[in-house]
C-alpha cells in the first residue's frame, strides 16, 4: 500500500511539474517526416504512410500512438511538401496528445551525385487528460477504500484540455547514392503546455542526428541486395538515447536489428521484418526491453504500412534526386 500511495503522489505532482516528451518509433526510416522535416519529399512519389505504436502494452493504460503522414516531391517549388497527423495516448488517465503539422523542404542538388535538403516544420497541438479516471487522496476512506468523491476542482466533463499549441521544428538532409546524414531540432521555441495558468510546463528541444550508408552487396546497375548500417542519436531535455543496427535487404524483403542505450542503461534491443511489393510497404518490429522496465511488460509492438505512387516518370534533368535509404 504504501508502495501504491508513492506511486499517485508522484503521478500528481508530476501533473503539476512536467516535462513533457515526444513519443517514440523504432522504426525509424518508416516515419520519416516524424524523424525529420527535411524528409519531405525524399521518396520523389505520393507517399502515404501509417504508423502504429503500444508501448509497454502489460501494463495498465499502456502508451499508444497513430499517425498518418501524406509528402511528395513537387519541381515547380524546388522541394518536397508534407503533412503529418499524430495521436498519442498515454495511461490511465488517458493523458493524450493530437498533433498536425505541415512542412516544407528545399532541395539543393550540389553535383550530380550530391544532394541538400532543408526543411521547416509548423506544428498545432492539443493535449488533454481525463481527471475522472484518476484517484485523489481525499476520495480514501482508511478502512474501506476509495469510496469517497473527491472535492478537487475538476470540470463537470473530468476533462482538461489545453489551449492550441504553436510548435516550430526545423531538419538539415544531406546525401549521395550510398550515404546519408541529416539532424533536427524540434520544439525550436519550447512551448508551454500545462492544463493550469498558474504552472509552467516546458516541451523541452528535440535534437535528433542520424547517419547510415546502403552498401550493395551485388555489382549490378541497380542493386537490389544491400546491406546498411545505421545510427541515431537522440537527446531531449536530460533525456537521451543512442541506437545503432543494420538492415539487411534483398529483393522484397528487409531485416533490421537495433541495440538502444540511455544516458542510464542498456534499455533494449528492436527487431524487424518488412516486404514491400510496389506500391505497398508492410513492416513489424518488437522492443525487445532490457533494463528494469522488463519486470512489467517485457517489449513493445509496432506496425508501419506505407503507399508509394508515381504517376509519371521524371526525366533526365530533373532538379530531384532520390534519397535512397532504409524504408523501415
Amino acid at each position: 500500500m504504501r508502495i501504491f500511495f508513492f506511486t499517485i503522489a508522484l503521478f500528481i505532482q508530476g501533473l503539476y511539474h512536467l516535462m513533457a516528451q515526444d513519443p517514440h518509433f523504432s522504426q525509424f526510416y518508416a516515419n520519416p517526416l516524424y524523424l525529420n522535416p527535411a524528409m519531405a519529399g525524399t521518396s520523389g512519389c505520393h507517399r502515404i504512410v501509417s504508423n502504429y505504436r503500444n508501448q509497454w502494452p502489460s501494463i495498465a493504460g499502456s502508451y499508444v500512438t497513430y499517425d498518418l503522414s501524406y509528402d511528395g516531391h513537387f519541381d515547380a517549388i524546388a522541394g518536397g511538401i508534407g503533412a503529418h497527423l499524430l495521436h498519442d495516448r498515454a495511461g490511465v488517465g488517458e493523458l493524450s496528445s493530437t498533433q498536425l503539422s505541415l512542412m516544407y523542404s528545399y532541395q539543393l542538388n550540389v553535383s550530380s551525385d550530391f544532394a541538400i535538403k532543408a526543411g521547416l516544420q509548423y506544428m498545432g497541438m492539443v493535449k488533454e487528460i481525463d481527471f475522472s479516471k484518476l484517484t485523489f487522496f481525499d476520495m480514501i476512506e482508511p478502512r474501506k477504500g476509495f469510496i469517497n468523491p473527491t472535492e478537487e476542482p475538476l470540470p463537470e466533463s473530468g476533462i482538461f484540455r489545453s489551449g492550441l499549441i504553436h510548435d516550430f521544428s526545423a531538419g538539415i538532409l544531406a546525401y549521395t547514392s550510398k550515404f546519408y546524414a541529416g539532424f533536427a531540432v524540434h520544439h525550436i521555441n519550447q512551448p508551454e503546455i500545462s492544463f493550469f495558468e498558474d504552472d509552467k510546463s516546458i516541451l523541452p528541444s528535440k535534437m535528433t542526428a542520424n547517419i547510415g550508408m546502403m552498401l550493395p552487396l551485388d555489382n549490378e546497375r541497380e542493386p537490389k541486395h544491400y546491406f546498411s548500417p545505421n545510427v541515431l542519436f537522440l537527446r531531449q531535455g536530460e533525456f537521451m538515447q543512442f541506437f545503432t543496427g543494420f538492415y539487411y535487404i534483398k529483393d522484397f524483403f528487409i531485416a533490421g536489428l537495433w541495440f538502444r542505450q540511455t544516458s542510464q542503461n542498456t534499455d533494449g534491443f528492436q527487431a524487424l521484418i518488412g516486404l514491400k511489393k510496389d506500391p505497398v510497404k508492410i513492416g513489424y518490429s518488437f522492443d525487445l526491453t532490457t533494463s528494469d522496465v522488463r519486470i512489467g511488460s517485457i517489449g513493445s509492438h509496432e506496425v508501419s504500412l506505407i503507399f508509394e505512387f508515381c504517376t509519371y516518370k521524371r526525366p533526365p534533368q530533373t532538379r530531384w534526386k532520390k534519397l535512397i535509404c532504409p524504408t523501415f
